[in-house]
């Protein structure tokens, strides 16, 4: 098998990302992912586990947390989704992707468990496949701990089935309603499903719907909670168009003039989540993270996709903001970092996504702005964005492809304007290729 099988294989079981169609939760109960983690060994045993739900900023703080880590010398995996482009992106081990030789290793694996006559009629998902293979390749690699970003809600996700001694909630807001439920207090009880019993959760700043919620959810489970913006304070420092400098007061000790290389003040936010975290597993755990590695694992965390300069002349940033409230956040972060004359949008966004709010941000914003539509199966047409546009009252440049669509914008601006690209990080990857 050579490594594209490898990626043919995994990509021949059923993926939910690449489509709408189906029943949840009934698709995603967690018995089909034990049974395969336990014909692996229970990989997910072997090493300490943090895991972080929410619905924007997740991806970001389980990057900036396994950056603090290594600092320590300590060996740490990271499982995210999605990839931008390449497959082996989502499991890292102190920041390096699974080697293709690896990833192969691992498929053939996998399949030798799956060629069992009892996995045909019920054989996992794509996300349960991949899951599976993290947890392995981590124990192998001898990992003492692993961050494990949730792929969708929080309750019937694969990574849930991992026991975490310190869980994070990353902001939570409305996403995937036709899943997870019509309001925010009802998603954050499915993200809630991740605190089983007395562990140290730590949370982003809330609306008071979901802090009510992951209040409750932490007082009924006998789990201590620590509050960004509360127990855990921020102070501003300063900024520019590559960094920011902030202090932390926190129940764990007081970090003064750290610096972050990621953008926007949710990162500020994110960060704050990923140090709370980080000292929760020393709570909970013989882990030990000084002073030095944090300040460190700051200043080194990179995340590509996420207020991401690709461009100096024109100016370009890529940013996957996909719902109505982290394009709010993109819209500032541009504002709070970037000097520009003219705002030119291109927008690519899911079908399952609210490309109405997402448009209500957007279009008082945006000089111009370019439809287009990613290769993902569950892209929004290009023309559906236009028309939903127009609604807005708002003139749409509309080119199908992604690459087209950059192009379109470049003709479009002049030296101070800035670009932007965003709706999905799809759009993104297939832009990165």
């Amino acid at each position: 098998m050579n490594y594209p099988e490898a990626v043919e294989y995994v990509n021949s079981f059923v993926n939910y990302e690449r489509t709408n169609a189906y029943d949840y939760p009934e698709a995603f109960k967690l018995d089909r992912m034990r049974a395969l983690a336990k014909a692996l060994g229970n990989p997910q045993n072997a090493y300490e586990s943090v895991i972080i739900a929410g619905s924007k900023g997740k991806g970001s703080t389980a990057l900036i947390l396994s950056s603090i880590l290594r600092m320590e010398n300590l060996r740490v995996g990271l499982y995210t989704s999605p990839h931008l482009v390449d497959v082996r992106e989502r499991i890292q081990v102190n920041g390096n992707p699974v080697s293709e030789a690896r990833f192969i290793e691992l498929v053939l694996l996998l399949r030798r468990i799956l060629d069992d006559a009892s996995w045909r009629k019920n054989p996992p998902t794509y996300f349960e496949a991949l899951t599976a293979m993290a947890f392995r390749h981590f124990k192998d690699m001898k990992i003492h701990v692993a961050v494990l970003e949730v792929g969708l809600g929080g309750l019937y996700d694969s990574t849930n089935i991992a026991r975490a001694k310190a869980v994070g909630f990353s902001s939570i807001s409305l996403e995937h309603t036709d899943k997870l439920g019509k309001t925010v207090a009802k998603i954050a009880v499915q993200k809630c499903g991740i605190i089983k019993g007395r562990e140290v959760v730590i949370s982003a700043p809330q609306t008071s719907e979901a802090e009510t919620v992951i209040q409750k959810a932490a007082e009924e489970r006998e789990a201590e909670l620590f509050r960004v913006g509360k127990e855990i304070k921020i102070f501003e420092r300063d900024s520019g168009e590559s960094f920011q400098r902030f202090d932390l007061k926190t129940p764990f000790g007081n970090f003064f003039n750290l610096e972050l290389r990621l953008l926007g003040w949710h990162q500020i936010e994110n960060a704050a989540l990923a140090v709370g975290l980080a000292k929760a597993l020393e709570k909970k755990t013989r882990l030990k993270v000084s002073d030095a590695a944090m300040r460190q694992g700051l200043l080194d965390a990179r995340w590509p996709g996420r207020l991401e300069k690709k461009s100096e002349r024109p100016l370009i940033i890529f940013d996957g903001a996909q719902n109505p409230a982290s394009v709010r956040r993109l819209l500032l972060g541009l504002k709070r970092h970037f000097h520009f004359n003219r705002l030119i949008v291109v927008l690519g966004v899911s079908s399952d996504k609210d490309v109405d709010g997402i448009l209500r941000e957007i279009v008082p914003e945006a000089f111009y702005l370019v439809a287009t539509q990613s290769e993902n199966p569950r892209a929004l047409p290009a023309k559906t964005i236009r028309l939903a546009a127009e609604a807005f009252h708002k003139e749409v440049f509309t080119e199908e492809s992604p690459g087209g669509a950059l192009e379109r914008a470049k003709t479009l601006a002049k030296e101070d304007d800035l670009i932007v690209v965003t709706g999905s990080l799809f759009l993104l990857g297939d832009l990165t290729r």
